[in-house]
């Protein structure tokens, strides 16, 4: 008998009576820890004292409630006022904060990784070569079509030029055209 209080004592515990009063326990874990409460005097006196002080305070704000009237924009004016608030977080002072802030983050995490510092980098390494490749062959590429066109371009200007002014007009219009298909197309690969 003695041991059986020792262990009713041993599963006492205010979370248990919190989680229970705020229903947040299973129905298993519900119903044994109400058989706990038949059992344990203290615990059933602390979750009468604690539903005594719930009920309480719910009818105490009740009445508060009542007398208190919000307006109608309420949620709007609310809103607005946390907008307001993060907007400070935007302003230019702020970058150099933040910058040192990210830096410092950078260099704590590099020590506390201490020797797989060096794996990493040489993963970032490698990243930014691949990168730096990939724009690489961008450029080349642009440049390429440029020289390309150019050079198309100069052979029809001495061919049409010198025979015409109306194939002058043609040549004109083919720089256009060709001109505003290429940016169409850098455009369209840019927001792809």
């Amino acid at each position: 008998m003695h041991s059986q209080s020792n262990k009713d004592q041993g599963n006492c515990s205010r979370e248990g009576i919190f989680a229970y009063l705020d229903g947040e326990l299973p129905a298993g874990e519900e119903h044994d820890i109400e058989l706990h409460f038949a059992e344990c005097k203290k615990c059933a006196d602390e979750v009468n004292a604690q539903k005594k002080v719930s009920n309480s305070l719910e009818i105490l704000l009740e009445d508060e409630m009542k007398n208190i009237e919000l307006p109608e924009n309420f949620t709007r004016i609310v809103t607005a006022q946390a907008e307001s608030n993060v907007s400070g977080l935007r302003q230019r002072k702020e970058i150099p904060r933040a910058f040192f802030i990210s830096a410092t983050l950078s260099l704590l995490v590099a020590i506390g990784l201490g020797a797989k510092v060096d794996s990493i980098g040489n993963t970032l390494g490698n990243l930014a070569e691949q990168v730096f490749a990939v724009f690489g062959f961008v450029f080349h590429l642009i440049y390429d079509m440029a020289v390309g066109i150019s050079i198309i371009c100069r052979s029809l200007c001495h061919k049409f030029v010198f025979s015409s002014v109306i194939s002058l007009a043609v040549v004109v219009a083919f720089f256009v055209v060709a001109f505003l298909s290429l940016s169409r197309l850098i455009l369209r690969q840019n927001r792809s």
